[in-house]
């Protein structure tokens, strides 16, 4: 994964960060079994899906 890519990764986590369901412990958002709290903006379930897209095709390649 380039620099783009991961600064990208990086500002994705950051827009769903703050909608993350209190109850993921740190071993889970490390493992990026990542839930969102009840009423999260549509922007944040976006960032958070291409997130997860962007984790996985860093596994494969």
């Amino acid at each position: 994964m380039d620099l783009t890519e991961e600064i990208a990764k990086m500002n994705f986590y950051k827009t769903f960060e703050p909608y993350i369901d209190p109850s993921v412990t740190m071993e889970q958002r490390m493992r990026g079994d990542i839930r969102l709290r009840e009423g999260a903006p549509e922007e944040a379930k976006q960032a958070l899906a291409k997130w997860i897209a962007m984790k996985m095709k860093s596994r494969l390649f």
